[in-house]
Parts: C-alpha cells; structure tokens; sequence
C-alpha cells in the first residue's frame, strides 16, 4: 500500500512540479557560471592590468565619487589578481541597492557595463522566483521540498532485491527500447544524480522556509558562547555618516593580515550605524567561506571578528550553503558536477511524461481488451483461470486478449490479479494461465510479490 501511494505522488509531482525543477536545473546550471561567461563576453570591462597592489579604500572613495558624483555604500575589491572590482553607490529612497560600476581596483578607473549582467539577473529571479515576485517564491519553494521527495521516494521505488550489486543501480542497458529504456534513464540516472540532487534540496531548503533555516542553525551552528556578536546599537537615522576610510583600512588590514585576497566593505545607511566588512584570505577553501568584521566607521574600531576557520564544522557548512549549492565547496570538479546534475533535470520531467503517457495509453489498451470478454457466470472446473501480474498494464492487456481469443473458441475463462488469487481458485480450476510481465531490473511487479509469499 504504501509503494503504491507513493508512486502515485512520484508520478503526481513528477508531471507538474518536475517542469519548474527543470526549468530551475537550467537556470541553475547557468548562473553557476556566471562570472566565467561574463568575462569571455566582457573582456575589456571585467578584467584588468594586474599590478602590485589595489589602491587603498580611501583614494578608490575619493576617485569613485569625485567621477560620479554619487556616495559610495558598498566596495567590492579584489586585492589580487586581475578582476574588476564593484562599487554600490548609495540608493535614493525607497529603492533596496544604489547603481552598480564596474573600476579597475589598481587606478581607481570606472569602466563600462558589462554585456550580460541584466539576463543573469533574470536568469536568477526565475531561478529563485520564477520571475514572479512572492507568489513564486512559494512555489519553488514548494518545488524543492518536493525535490527532497523525489531523492526519497525514488530511492524506495526503485530498491531492487539484489541492492548489494552496484552494476544494478548504476548501468544502462543500451539495448532496451520503448518503456525500458525510458525507464533505465529515469531510475539510473536518477541514482547517479540523487546525492546531488539532496545537496541541492537542503541547502535550497536553508533559503526557502524559515523553520528549515533555524533548525539547521539550532543543529548544526556554534553554542552561543563561541559566537561573537556585534554589541546592539540604536540608531540615529537623521545622523550624518562619517567614514574614516584610512581608519577603517587599517583595522581591514590588522585583522586580516597580509594573506587579505578580497574584501567587502558595506557601510551603513547613516550614522551611529556600525560597518560590516567581509574578506578572504588566500588560502580560504572555496570564495563563500568568509570571515567578516563589525567595526565604527567613524573611526575603525573593531566591535567583533568572526572568522570562519574558527568555527565548528557545521557553522562552516552553514556559512558554506551556497557554495554547497552550486559545488564551489569542492572546487572547479564539483562545480561543474553540480552543473552537470542541474542540467540533467529537463531528462527527469520527460521521461516521467514518457512514463506517464506510456500508462495512460496501456490503460486504455486493456479497457478495450478487457470489453471483449463476457462475463462468464457459469465457469467451472472445466474454465481456464487466468492470473496476470502487470506494472505497466501490459500483461494484463496480453491476459485479457487471451481471454477474448479462448472465449471465442468456446471455452470458460476466469481473469484475476495474481494478487488476488487463492487456493479455492486453484482447487476450482484444473487448468491456469499466468501472464507475467518484470519490469526494472528483472523484478517480479508489485501484484505478483503477495502471490509468491503465500503461494509459492
């Protein structure tokens, strides 16, 4: 009962949420590269001359405003390496980011808008929300806890006797046709795939539901007395903001040490606020895994560090979730397995649908077949008992034809489930027919697993 009821939600699910987790996979799989595209279409614009060291926050400010005239908010700087760096210029009121400008991080030069950026934005709300605001939020929201279901349910339909053999769970046969093969890629790719497929489900889960986020926090995250929290301050938000951009590069600088790669400096809205910078060092493990601090950006003293190499193995897993969720975490390899698995999503949708229609049209198959034999109310010994065992519908099309052909010749038919049969319909008939059809890996179908424990 309960494989039945969960294949048919598989199957449910599988015909209309698996369209957006295929569109979600698509997406998925190209803003993972987003960055690499980017820079093969923009060249000139998001990559510099490198030299032997990025100009400190105070000229860069100086250099950005005076060019702009606009208020910087936010500097992204890599500090080595020949990227473009960004600035966010302050927002007008009521818009969440000010505009965005691509610099070079050695001269403090503006340099144009890179080709590209507004289709991955796009690509990223459809990825996240479908482009359609809160409501498809919920909705892929929902997709991916129904993606968890899949990775388990799968797992559980597809359980063959043999589970020990790894050539069952992980082989195609290229020789199957029609269904078969369907049914090879569906259930053996969806094995390669499923432990990705699980990684994205949780880490996308973090994101999506509030209760999966602080659950996993309550589990998994540092005891209060290791986490260093920024003390509580009121804000004035009429208050003018008052940077020391020297003071506060000298703090970045003391803090970090000379193995400073990158750093993120976000200042707040007005003052009496405190700043946040978040750097890299340049032996991080992956580029989410980043250290920050919390300091007065009025004159740069530090108010907490948190750096990541110092937390418990799970507060690192959290602060790593999307670099778990696009493969960063393990390197270039697993990026691109983790695009790999993203792309594959599209193959799940249609061969489900193939599966699907596949069944659909069995159905109708034996309805037809099954109009062509009468009830035969005065069966007797003499009556020929025909059980079938069918997954798919097929064997059970294949009995009731037979039925039609037999009847047609005169002769008294039973049909019944091989489920269903007993040891009276035995005693009842002194000649049966079995009609049979395995379907995965050789498997006996689900009807015929009952007949062969009390029976055989």
């Amino acid at each position: 009962m309960l494989k039945k009821v969960l294949f048919q939600l598989h199957w449910f699910f599988g015909i209309t949420a698996g369209l957006v987790l295929a569109l979600m996979g698509i997406t998925g799989a190209l803003y993972s590269f987003e960055d690499e595209i980017l820079d093969v279409l923009n060249p000139d614009t998001l990559l510099v001359e490198e030299r032997a060291a990025a100009l400190p926050p105070l000229e860069l400010v100086h250099k950005l405003e005076a060019a702009t005239g606009l208020t910087v908010a936010i500097l992204r700087v890599e500090t080595l390496g020949n990227r473009a760096a960004q600035v966010y210029f302050t927002p007008e009121p009521g818009e969440r980011r000010g505009p965005k400008r691509n610099f070079d991080p050695y001269t403090g030069e503006l340099k144009g808008d890179a080709v590209g950026e507004g289709f991955f934005d796009f690509v990223l709300q459809l990825h996240r929300y479908l482009a359609a605001g809160e409501v498809g939020k919920q909705v892929t929201a929902a997709c991916t806890l129904i993606l968890l279901f899949f990775c388990l349910s799968g797992l559980y339909l597809r359980w063959p006797r043999n589970a020990l053999n790894w050539r069952v769970w992980l082989t195609l046969d290229w020789a199957k046709k029609g269904r078969s093969f369907n049914w090879d890629l569906h259930s053996v790719f969806g094995t390669w795939c499923l432990l990705f497929y699980l990684l994205f489900a949780i880490t996308g889960l973090n994101w999506s539901y509030d209760w999966v986020s602080n659950g996993l926090n309550t589990l998994m995250g540092d005891a209060p007395s290791l986490q260093r929290k920024a003390p509580v301050v009121t804000a004035n938000k009429t208050a003018p903001l008052v940077v020391d951009y020297a003071a506060v590069w000298d703090s970045i600088q003391k803090t970090a040490g000379p193995e400073l790669r990158a750093y993120n400096l976000r200042l707040p809205a007005s003052g009496g606020q405190p700043a946040t910078v978040f750097y890299l060092l340049k032996d991080s493990p992956h580029p989410r895994a980043l250290n920050s601090i919390t300091l007065d950006p009025a004159n740069g003293q530090v108010s907490a560090v948190s750096r990541y190499a110092e937390r418990g193995l799970g507060a690192q897993l959290l602060a790593s979730n999307y670099a778990l969720h696009v493969g960063s975490y393990f390197g270039l390899a697993g990026r691109l397995i983790m695009t790999g698995a993203s792309l594959m999503m599209p193959l799940f949708f249609i061969t489900g649908w193939l599966l699907y229609l596949d069944r659909r049209r069995k159905k109708r198959d034996v309805r037809s077949a099954r109009g062509e034999v009468q009830d035969d109310a005065c069966a007797d010994a003499s009556s020929w008992l025909i059980g079938f065992a069918s997954q798919s519908g097929f064997a059970e099309q294949l009995a009731w034809q037979t039925a039609a052909q037999l009847q047609a010749s005169g002769l008294p038919v039973r049909v019944k489930r091989l489920g269903e049969l007993t040891e009276e319909d035995f005693s009842q008939s002194r000649k049966a027919l079995f009609v049979v059809s395995t379907f995965g890996e050789g498997e006996a179908p689900d009807s015929a697993r009952g007949f062969e424990r009390k029976l055989l």
